[in-house]
């Protein structure tokens, strides 16, 4: 890859960026809820309230906590206040508190009084950055200069999912003209980024865009047939339920979670046969056409195998609470495989995996084509 062909890709990626910052700032959405004075604290001292016996109570077991807490952060920062914590017999909602533990507080302020103060949450995001950090760095010591890039490409695919895409479905466009668009952009600046602008990165981000739309299209027929709505996770029954019917298009929201899901293993067979065919092309520029698209589909047939499951397993495992309700209660295979939600993970699991398989061939077609085009800058054959 040249200096030219370089600089034209990360113009591209440049252009495209720019591009999509500036839609991002045009997309208004209603909030939900007015945001939560939060902040952070430590816990000083735990101290259990121990209830009257004698007393009636709707949560029997339920357990009350004096809590004095510091405020580490804001404009309260060193204030120590005291909040009464509760714990009952739900884990799904409770939360421990012990002498030392870092908390989010919730400040209730009133004429720019502080009035109250609880606790929201266990503060955990410090250990989730430790954690990106470890992954960053493992990127990097192993990828070196081409760990930079995917970081980066990381960074421009986060940044397109939170600024782009879901203020975009949240303002109401149509979340699968979004999600194409949206897909086809991360696709492109991925591929560049990492390959810069030359024909196996062009094979690969045409193969890529090709297989998601195609499982794309396959899943969105089958929604239609099934008539699934999105509506089965409990997440998705909170989100319907906080915006007035008919706001959103919760059906193609579905549709943009299957794409989204399925795009990186697309992408990622895509780039993995166009740089093997471009690689068998370099070292033996001789083959023909067909011998390429051949070579292709060999490689290719060795990968779906594992990516496939790859897709299975992942939409299995985010599943697993969900199999497991299933047996234990011993629900007739005739009612459970007609769930809204069970019909939801097999369309998202089938769809992106047949884009993914649909993604070799049209793959190892155009790449095998562009390797026939005379190539100025090929180096010579071993």
């Amino acid at each position: 890859m040249n200096h030219m062909q370089k600089l034209a890709a990360y113009l591209i990626c440049v252009v495209l960026i720019i591009t999509g910052y500036i839609y991002s700032e045009t997309l208004k959405y209603e909030q939900l809820n007015e945001t939560e004075v939060l902040t952070r604290g430590i816990v000083l001292n735990v101290q259990e309230i121990i209830k009257d016996s004698s007393e009636e109570s709707y949560f029997p077991n339920e357990k009350e906590y004096e809590v004095e807490l510091e405020i580490t952060k804001g404009q309260y920062k060193g204030r120590q206040v005291t909040s009464i914590h509760y714990e009952g017999d739900n884990p799904a909602f409770d939360f421990s508190v012990l002498k030392g533990d870092e908390v989010v507080l919730g400040l209730e302020i009133e004429d720019f009084v502080l009035k109250n103060v609880y606790i929201a949450s266990s503060a955990r995001d410090k250990y989730l950055y430790y954690l990106f950090a470890a992954f960053v760095v493992s990127i990097l010591l192993i990828g070196a200069r081409q760990g930079l890039k995917t970081v980066l490409s990381l960074t421009v695919t986060g940044w397109a999912v939170v600024k782009i895409l879901l203020p975009a479905i949240l303002a109401g466009k149509s979340p699968i003209a979004i999600t194409v668009i949206v897909c086809a952009g991360i696709t492109i600046i991925t591929l560049m980024l990492i390959s810069g602008f030359t024909r196996k990165a062009l094979s690969a981000i045409v193969g890529t865009i090709i297989g998601v739309l195609l499982g794309g299209v396959l899943a969105k027929y089958v929604i239609t047939l099934t008539r699934v709505n999105g509506l089965g996770s409990e997440e998705g029954r909170l989100f319907f339920y906080s915006f007035a019917e008919g706001k959103l298009d919760f059906a193609g929201i579905l549709f943009a979670g299957i794409v989204i899901g399925a795009l990186g293993a697309v992408m990622d067979v895509a780039m993995s046969i166009s740089s093997s065919i471009n690689e068998i092309h370099q070292v033996k520029p001789g083959l023909s056409f067909k011998e390429l698209v051949k070579s292709g589909l060999n490689i290719g047939r060795d990968i779906i195998g594992t990516m496939a499951n790859t897709l299975i397993l992942a939409y299995t495992g985010s599943s697993m609470s969900l199999m497991l309700l299933i047996m234990a209660n011993n629900i007739p295979y005739l009612k459970y495989i007609n769930l809204d939600v069970i019909a939801t993970e097999i369309i998202r699991a089938l769809s992106g995996s047949i884009g993914l398989f649909m993604a070799v061939p049209v793959t190892a077609l155009i790449s095998a084509a562009l390797c026939q085009v005379p190539n100025p800058n090929k180096r010579p054959a071993r």
